[in-house]
């Protein structure tokens, strides 16, 4: 295939070669018209004074029987009439006299297929191009005058030898130029891409990293100095550059993504083998002995592992489905009105029977009941998770405060407690998975760490958000969901 530096200078050079062939034919045509106009003007003369008769008389029939090559006639020839010009005279169809001048000034008489031709002449006075054989090509013009017709003929020759010369030379001219052209337009044209050519090696240096190996820096760009060449190519290098800056980020987020999933799943496993292997050795204990209250204690301690392991896997099973709500590759969550104001209340009442020790509040400052749109079992574990995590993570007697209200269109649930400040260091990764602020506490309360990961992906997945403060005095959770429409009873 042809490249597009050729291309543009092929399409050049036949719009030149078209518009050369168009004015080439314009300026013949024209030039030929004219030179035909200024023989007839020539002819017109010519053929008045043969009218006229050297002296003004007529002409009168040849001596002799009018063979041989002099016509000896004062009417060929007379001062004023160039070499080659063509007098002819019919009287009632007859040829009176017909003859021309040679080159070297001899009268020659014409051959009767010549006369047959200058005879058939219309005698309106208009000029006409007549054939005369071995004479060539003449113009010719007929004048009546008493039943006498005067032809006077003048040779094209010299026109088309004119016309012939233009045409050589525009032709010329013609390639020439489009010689010229082509020369100078393939420099400019491969001056003009150049740039283009280095945008089109970066492209082709992107192609050589290794960015199967997880190399996500990609430092190629296309230079400055590039994209100021000229528009198309700071609109493809523009482009280019910020594809290259989209695919780097897009393997930044795939290997982070990557990494995150590996220390999930080991994390799953290492959460997996501590149930998996407490039930083992009960199972191992409950079948090396037969005492049936040991076997009852160790059926009850495995059932327990089982819940735990049941949870977990359940927990682990809801992130996958929010993982794939954010991913746009599963289903959104149900959207219904969900009375979170009732949802907030009841879970309230749950934690201070769960945990006496702890002081609860609560605060709801509308009203009405508070509605939102989305999935009421997943809303409900938003809310447990929040209150759970303020029981798991502070001591007996900790006042928790749960309010909420409703600003604008964002309902806003606010779960703050006067406990322990969370470490600065922890804060960027609270909502992580598998994350615990105190090990040891979570451990006791038999927590997996995926608590607040459960609550930012339902909240993300409900078009809400979800921060956390913590100084010393308060920490406080926040989350605000889009207001919904209450359901009509």
């Amino acid at each position: 295939m042809p490249s597009l530096r050729w291309r543009i200078v092929a399409a050049v050079a036949l719009l030149l070669v078209a518009t050369n062939v168009v004015v080439g034919a314009v300026t013949v045509v024209a030039f030929r018209g004219y030179l035909v106009d200024r023989l007839d003007a020539e002819l017109s003369t010519a053929a008045n004074r043969v009218v006229g008769g050297p002296d003004g008389s007529k002409p009168a029939p040849p001596d002799g029987d009018g063979s041989g090559t002099d016509p000896d006639n004062d009417f060929i020839g007379v001062p004023g009439q160039s070499a080659g010009t063509v007098v002819a005279i019919f009287r009632d169809g007859a040829t009176v006299l017909g003859g021309y001048t040679d080159d070297r000034g001899q009268q020659r008489r014409l051959t009767a297929a010549q006369e047959r031709t200058l005879a058939a002449v219309d005698s309106d006075g208009d000029p006409v191009t007549v054939d005369l054989g071995e004479l060539g090509t003449y113009r010719a013009q007929a004048i009546g005058d008493d039943g006498d017709v005067f032809v006077t003929a003048l040779p094209l020759g010299d026109l088309d030898a004119a016309i012939a010369r233009l045409l050589l030379v525009i032709g010329v001219v013609t390639v020439v130029g489009l010689l010229v052209a082509a020369w100078a337009l393939a420099l400019l044209v491969r001056r003009s891409l150049r740039p283009l050519e280095r945008v089109a090696a970066v492209a082709s240096d992107v192609t050589e990293l290794d960015l199967e190996r997880g190399d996500t820096d990609i430092p190629l760009r296309v230079p400055p100095g590039d994209l100021a060449a000229n528009r198309e190519v700071e609109q493809v290098g523009t482009a280019l550059n910020r594809l290259l800056g989209h695919v780097a980020r897009a393997l930044t987020v795939r290997r982070e993504a990557e990494a995150g999933m590996r220390t999930f799943v080991a994390d799953a496993s290492h959460e997996l083998r501590t149930p998996i292997a407490t039930v083992r050795a009960y199972a191992e204990l409950s079948a090396s002995t037969d005492d049936p209250d040991a076997v009852h204690r160790n059926v009850d301690r495995i059932g327990r592992e089982a819940v735990r392991m049941g949870d977990l896997v359940e927990e682990l099973l809801l992130l996958a489905r929010l993982d794939a709500v954010a991913l746009a590759s599963g289903p959104a969550p149900a959207r219904e009105p969900v009375d979170l104001t009732s949802i907030v209340v009841e879970a309230t009442m749950d934690a201070r029977a769960t945990a006496p020790g702890h002081r609860w509040t609560l605060q709801v400052l509308d009203e009405h009941p508070l509605v939102v749109s989305g999935d009421p079992t997943q809303l409900r574990r938003v809310v447990t998770n929040l209150l759970a995590n303020a029981r798991t993570h502070t001591p007996d007697g900790t006042t928790v405060v749960v309010s909420l209200q409703r600003s604008s269109d964002v309902v806003r649930l606010v779960v703050a407690n006067d406990g322990p400040v969370i470490p600065a260091e922890a804060l960027s990764t609270l909502f992580d998975r598998f994350t615990r602020g105190e090990a040891s506490r979570s451990r006791e309360h038999g927590t997996s760490g995926l608590g607040l990961a459960i609550v930012r992906g339902v909240v993300v997945a409900h078009d809400g958000l979800v921060r956390v403060v913590s100084e010393p005095g308060r920490t406080a959770f926040t989350v605000e969901l889009p207001a919904g429409t209450p359901r009509a009873d």
